[in-house]
């Protein structure tokens, strides 16, 4: 039974979407070290692989039993949607600035309440009307830094990847009616080995593989694996099983300041104007969930 937004027992969901957003901010700083070594889409493939090969062992059985069950109709829409964002993501940033993507990703987070305003008649409660330009400042201040720049092929795949994003959490929840958590997890990681290995093919770096093997990098695919696949995509698909999508939304917006928080390792300070939005971002959160009802 879902519970409403503002229930004391909505904080643990809550919070499991903060710990996405610190393991996603953690495998930033894995990402440019491994991307330094070996083609994104290759990283990406590898990571999705191993995904995979460590999750079937354990629970193939539930599975397969689920998707034999289940048509295919009521969970490939948000699986769909969770394996090409991240392929927009990175085709995003090939093509602009990080601090274009960052914050231009971050928007899925206004996305989600328009998604459900269009497909389920949804309305905005007052407290998110609210709250919105108080996120859209938050993300800026923390994203920006210097500046955005002007708008062009890699700020468009951006906001694909941000409406992919909120369309995974809008259409995500009526899937968890028919499969559990893990099933859905494991489509969503399917499909975008599927998406992955196409790019990977077009791009003709399949053999750089092996480079995983460099002592560098030799952990990082593992990571992303196990804590940004299997850990990422679970703790987002039980959270939604409780809490609204709004909410979970919101509780992504702090993904920008796990980065931020991460990056510092490399050396990458904080701006005075970053920690103000992050203040800001982690007041919204609070407020979203005291006050935004479903």
């Amino acid at each position: 039974m879902e519970r409403e937004t503002g229930d004391p027992g909505s904080a643990r969901y809550v919070l499991m979407i903060v710990l996405q957003s610190v393991l996603y901010g953690l495998m930033d700083v894995l990402s440019k070290q491994a991307y330094a070594v070996m083609p994104v889409y290759c990283f990406l493939l590898l990571r999705y692989l191993l995904a995979a090969l460590l999750m079937l062992p354990l629970r193939h059985r539930h599975i397969w039993s689920a998707i034999r069950r289940v048509p295919v109709g009521k969970y490939i829409l948000p699986s769909a949607c969770m394996a090409l964002a991240f392929l927009f993501s990175n085709l995003a940033l090939q093509y602009t600035t990080a601090a274009n993507m960052s914050f231009i990703r971050s928007l899925s987070t206004v996305i989600v309440p328009a998604l459900l305003l269009i497909f389920y008649r949804q309305k905005y409660a007052k407290a998110e009307l609210f709250l919105q330009p108080f996120i859209l400042l938050g993300l800026y201040l923390l994203c920006a830094k210097g500046g955005l720049s002007g708008l062009g092929l890699g700020e468009a795949f951006a906001f694909i990847a941000a409406a992919l994003v909120a369309g995974s959490l809008v259409f995500g929840r009526r899937p968890l009616q028919f499969v559990s958590a893990e099933t859905l997890s494991f489509v969503q990681i399917v499909l975008a080995i599927a998406a992955c290995g196409t790019m990977t093919l077009l791009t003709g770096t399949v053999g750089c593989a092996a480079r995983a093997l460099d002592l560098r990098v030799l952990l990082s695919p593992l990571y992303a694996a196990v804590g940004c696949t299997i850990g990422g995509y679970m703790l987002q698909n039980v959270a939604l099983e409780h809490i609204s999508a709004k909410t979970v939304g919101v509780a992504q917006s702090l993904y920008p300041i796990a980065a931020a928080i991460a990056c510092a390792v490399l050396g990458e300070t904080l701006s005075a104007a970053g920690a103000v939005g992050a203040a800001i971002l982690l007041a919204c959160v609070i407020l979203e969930d005291l006050f935004v009802k479903e």
